[in-house]
């Protein structure tokens, strides 16, 4: 009956500790928990008594001479002793070396024992107790994948069940994570080697009442008893651990019952997740830090997954929408735009993944209050460090302001160019503009081949009305003049004031004088009508020159010389009337 250690993980002393169920009471759940309090009073040998109804092997040696003080009956069982007395009138011999040295002093390892001929391999936890003489004993208590049988008795069923239960053991102890099986009355029955290495003292047989303090006690009896009652428990515990860390335990518990539904206590998992909380904390402090730093920037910033869907914006982001940022995140364009305005985003969104580059647009969105705002967005694609596509970062800016500012500008610059190119007074084009259109009128009539037609008028009776009814009123008459004569004219036609009471007009297009000479016709009829000006009624008339190009000149500055002679020779035909330069041209052929 010898035995071989490998002894590992001295001077274990980590209070805590819980335990996992046996191979042939059935797991009904997975669990994670936390062993969390500080041990109270150390196990005596008066305490022995009560761990002999476990299965698990738990033996008293004397340190010195290896004479056995105490077994349980799995102990007995494991050294085929007949009773308790037997197995103390045994010598075994004295402790391997790295055997505890004072009370309360640990060591786990792993031991191969012979019993019966054949090797059992279990984890054997040797803690330092105190004898009644006062010498140094070595508590045993070993892990074994299932209580010794008799291979007497169903040796080939025993034997595959022992391969089962060892197993499950070897399984159990691979795992990082504490191991733990409890009975209906909170009995520590079972726990895999972590739980060993961080228990204080072997926990089997005893409850959280002996080994923790009385508060954390009966917190945790409270979640056995939840586990009981509806099946699952789940806590987080915080423990200063023996060197001085403070570790956050996480717990769960299920119910473990047996075949037929009986059930046997509550088994269990528990877990360190110090470290992830704390990852968790820093993972929020930076959200925070980062969330401050973007609240604080006046423009809109915003993340999106490749989904569309929003994951991180600022509260300026959020105004835009007139809803709490809180209510944004994890919602799409469609939940936060009109539907019109979210198809165009998701374009946008989709061109800017296509190109893979940033891509920048200036566009109209609308405010809750119902005004409108122009802004400009950049958006660009994001990767993490492997390069994976993440979605995609925009920052917008409230652009409102400069696109008034750009519209002043180009209205300022249009009122410019039109006061450059119109008379002050009619709204009509001036000389500038005037020679800028028959230019590319002449240009069109010599390519196109058809006749163009320029119009000289002088209005007849001005200067009289003027001087008698004043500046104001001449010039209400001048305005009304050139309304009429524009009246007179197709949208392609020029009319501009190229002096005092003195129009042009550009008639492109004729097919005849005739046609011309009809449109000054109608526009000396047009004039002749009365004008009530200021309670007054003015008469005027007009005289016209029509020349024509290119009988009469063929370039702009020949052809408006030909029309205003032709305009002379209508004042002297006795006014209101029109007359054709080739008329004036035929009557002084030199």
């Amino acid at each position: 009956m010898g035995h071989q250690a490998d002894q590992n993980q001295s001077g274990i002393g980590v209070p805590g500790g819980e335990a996992c169920a046996s191979a042939d009471r059935p797991m009904t759940a997975s669990m994670t928990a936390a062993m969390t309090a500080p041990m109270t009073a150390p196990m005596t040998v008066a305490d022995l008594p009560r761990l002999d109804g476990l299965w698990a092997p738990v033996w008293l040696q004397e340190g010195e001479r290896g004479r056995m003080v105490w077994g349980n009956r799995a102990a007995l069982e494991l050294w085929n002793a007949a009773s308790l007395a037997d197995f103390q009138a045994r010598e075994f011999g004295r402790q391997p070396e790295g055997a505890p040295q004072a009370e309360g002093e640990a060591v786990t390892g792993r031991w191969t024992f012979y019993p019966k001929g054949r090797p059992v391999t279990a984890w054997v936890r040797r803690s330092g107790m105190a004898l009644p003489d006062g010498r140094l004993g070595i508590l045993h208590e070993a892990q074994l994948a299932a209580p010794m049988a008799d291979p007497d008795h169903g040796g080939t069923d025993t034997e595959a069940l022992d391969r089962e239960r060892a197993m499950l053991q070897s399984l159990i102890d691979s795992m990082p994570d504490i191991v733990f099986f409890k009975d209906v009355n909170g009995t520590y029955l079972k726990v895999n080697r972590a739980m060993l290495d961080y228990a204080g003292r072997p926990p089997l047989g005893l409850t959280d009442h002996r080994l923790f303090d009385a508060e954390t006690a009966a917190r945790r009896r409270r979640t056995d008893q939840i586990a009981m009652q509806k099946g699952f428990s789940r806590s987080e515990e915080w423990f200063v651990h023996p060197d001085g860390r403070r570790v956050l335990m996480e717990t769960a518990k299920a119910v473990c019952l047996d075949r037929s539904g009986k059930m046997l206590g509550v088994v269990g998992i528990a877990r360190d997740i110090t470290e992830r909380r704390q990852t968790e904390k820093q993972l929020l402090r930076q959200h925070a830090l980062l969330q401050g730093i973007i609240d604080t920037i006046p423009d809109a910033v915003f993340f999106k997954d490749r989904d569309g869907v929003l994951r991180k914006a600022n509260r300026a982001f959020a105004s835009w929408t007139g809803r709490p940022l809180e209510q944004l995140i994890g919602l799409d364009s469609h939940e936060i735009w009109p539907h019109e305005m979210a198809d165009g985003i998701r374009a946008g969104d989709a061109s800017v993944y296509a190109e893979d580059q940033p891509r920048r647009n200036e566009e109209s969105i609308p405010l809750p209050d119902g005004g409108r705002i122009w802004v400009e967005i950049l958006k660009a694609p994001i990767r993490d460090a492997g390069n994976e596509l993440l979605g995609l970062v925009g920052v917008g800016r409230d652009i409102t302001l400069r696109k008034a500012a750009e519209e002043d500008l180009r209205r300022s610059e249009a009122e410019k160019d039109h006061l450059a190119n119109h008379d002050a007074l009619t709204g009509l084009p001036n000389r500038r503009l005037l020679f800028d259109r028959l230019d590319v009128a002449l240009a069109r009539s010599r390519r196109s081949g058809r006749p163009l037609a320029l119009l000289f008028i002088d209005l007849d009776g001005f200067k009289a009305v003027n001087d008698r009814m004043g500046h104001d009123c001449g010039d209400e008459v001048l305005r009304i003049a050139a309304a009429r004569i524009a009246g007179c004219l197709r949208r392609s036609d020029t009319v501009a004031r190229v002096g005092g009471d003195e129009f042009t007009i550009v008639l492109e297009d004729v097919t005849s004088a005739a046609d011309a000479g009809s449109v000054a016709a109608k526009i000396v009829e047009a004039v002749a009508q009365p004008i009530p000006v200021q309670g007054m009624t003015a008469v005027i008339g007009a005289s016209v020159g029509i020349a024509l190009s290119p009988a009469d000149g063929a370039d702009a500055r020949s052809l408006l010389v030909a029309a205003d002679g032709a305009m002379y020779r209508a004042k002297q035909a006795g006014r209101g009337t029109h007359v054709f330069y080739r008329d004036v041209r035929h009557e002084n052929p030199d």
